[in-house]
Formats: structure tokens, C-alpha cells, sequence
């Protein structure tokens, strides 16, 4: 033969490795740009997404989303967290119930983290 071999499962092995540097670097990327760390739990056809702020004043704050039932996927349903249950009770809460917007919830709760954390 002309010698060069192509072992599967180094190939299959280096795959991997770059896909899960792919996603590193993407995951990087997200909590670089939105401050927020995204972690999804795999659970059947309905994962969970952990977030957690940049800002957060312990690591325990975080905010848990879930993958809806049904087919016209529109938004996510925000799960019970002590964070969660804190935010019910500030203005960003709003954007939830009257607006149905997460990324306008984010961002406003992103807001208020930093400004409580700059202002200290």
C-alpha cells in the first residue's frame, strides 16, 4: 500500500476532541458576549438550560429553563430556583409575565446584577 493507514478510531478520537473544543470555544463565546454561563442538561426531548451571571453574587444563583412540550417551540419555561423566586419580585420579572420575552428578562436582570456590583 502507499502507507498511510487511517486508524477509525483516532480519527473518531480527534473528532471528538475537536468537536468538544468547538463547543468549549463556542460556550466561551456565549459568556463572553451575554455574561451568562449556559450548561445544558440532556433530558430526553425536553433538556434543561442552567444559567448562571457573570455577576451573580454566589455560585449557587442560577436560573433554570426547560424545553417546552408540543411542536411550535416559542419560548422556554422558566423552572422553580431560589433565584427564580427572588426575581418574581423585581421590575425584570415583568418581561416574563406581561412581555412572554426570556431574552428581555436576561437582559435586565443582567443589567441590574452589574449595576448592583459597580455601584458597591
Amino acid at each position: 500500500g502507499s502507507g498511510i493507514d487511517v486508524d477509525p478510531n483516532k480519527l473518531h478520537q480527534r473528532l471528538k476532541e475537536s468537536f468538544k473544543e468547538q463547543i468549549g470555544r463556542f460556550r466561551e463565546g456565549v459568556y463572553l458576549m451575554t455574561g451568562y454561563k449556559i450548561d445544558m442538561i440532556p433530558g430526553g426531548d425536553r433538556p434543561k438550560f442552567k444559567v448562571r451571571s457573570m455577576f451573580a453574587e454566589q455560585e449557587q444563583d442560577h436560573l433554570l429553563f426547560q424545553w417546552p412540550e408540543g411542536s411550535a417551540i416559542e419560548s422556554l419555561d422558566l423552572l422553580d430556583t431560589k433565584l427564580a423566586k427572588l426575581l418574581t419580585t423585581t421590575p425584570s420579572y415583568e418581561y416574563i409575565q406581561r412581555f412572554h420575552s426570556i431574552p428581555a428578562f436576561l437582559a435586565s436582570v443582567q443589567l441590574n446584577l452589574f449595576e448592583k456590583q459597580t455601584m458597591m
